[in-house]
């Protein structure tokens, strides 16, 4: 008796232990009851690749479905929930807002990854191999942006344009030293007040002006000097002919002065030029 007693004890408890696991094996096969409301009013709608072009790659969320279209393609992932702890404890990405997971039958998982872009939001996809397989790599690796609802991004931010390089600089530094677009750029840089003839016009006694070369940029260097008078009266410019930037060095009665506001690193490399020039050979 004490054997069938505890036979059926065993029995009862094995029994009650698989009813426990029922609700959560029915929830795991039916998934959960769709998106929130408020979560339908912050991500629901339609999603774009370029929200002008009706042929553009397109996303849906749904109340009951994530929707991926592009083309004849149409994947559907369905039971969608949201998930801000999508990454658990690993640091999500940067600008990351929520994870709307949904299921694609036995393929897998199928889950938008919502971002709050300076543009508006945006999608990125995530997907078990097989739903990958099924989208392709192109669709998995694009941006879809908010077509509709308060964030609507209706083109994506444009990307920065890439920065135009200045043309290399060419020809003789001598035509270059007189020739009126560095002229109009030392009178510039001097400022209007200055009137010393010598220092505004360049045209004292001077060496063969040349290419020189200062951390990466190549300038024309022009050296002059008052006439009758160059050891304490003399100067170098230093002319970026792509920029149009100049930047100098003047000593007047033994006093220097930097001309152009060059940057901070650029003023021991103009000292160093000048005294080549104006010690060194003197």
């Amino acid at each position: 008796m004490k054997t069938s007693k505890n036979h059926g004890a065993l029995l009862a408890a094995a029994l009650f232990s698989a009813a426990a696991f029922l609700p959560v094996a029915a929830w795991s096969q039916q998934g959960g009851k769709g998106l929130a409301p408020d979560a339908m009013a912050a991500y629901g709608g339609r999603w774009s690749t370029a929200c002008a072009d009706a042929s553009a790659p397109t996303l849906q969320v749904r109340e009951d479905q994530l929707i991926v279209e592009s083309g004849k393609r149409r994947v559907v992932g369905r039971a969608p929930e949201s998930a801000h702890s999508f990454f658990g404890n690993s640091q999500p990405p940067a600008r990351f807002d929520v994870a709307l997971m949904s299921n694609v039958g036995k393929a897998g998982a199928l889950t938008f990854l919502v971002f709050r872009e300076a543009g508006g939001q945006s999608i990125t996809l995530d997907a078990a191999r097989p739903v990958a397989g099924q989208l392709g790599p192109e669709l998995m690796k694009l941006r879809y942006w908010r077509c509709d609802g308060s964030a609507r991004a209706a083109t994506p931010p444009a990307e920065p344009a890439a920065t135009k390089q200045p043309s290399p600089p060419t020809g003789s530094p001598a035509a270059l030293a007189q020739g009126p677009a560095m002229q109009k750029a030392w009178r510039a840089a001097l400022g209007a007040k200055e009137n010393d003839r010598w220092l505004v016009r360049r045209e004292g006694p001077a060496p063969e002006p040349q290419w020189v070369t200062v951390d990466g940029t190549r300038y024309v260097l022009h050296a002059f000097c008052k006439p009758h008078d160059c050891f304490d009266n003399n100067a170098i410019a230093l002319y970026d002919q792509g920029s149009g930037r100049i930047y100098g060095l003047a000593q007047r009665n033994g006093k220097n002065t930097l001309v152009g506001a060059p940057p901070q690193a650029l003023a021991p490399q103009l000292d160093k030029l000048w005294r080549e020039q104006w010690r060194q050979k003197n």
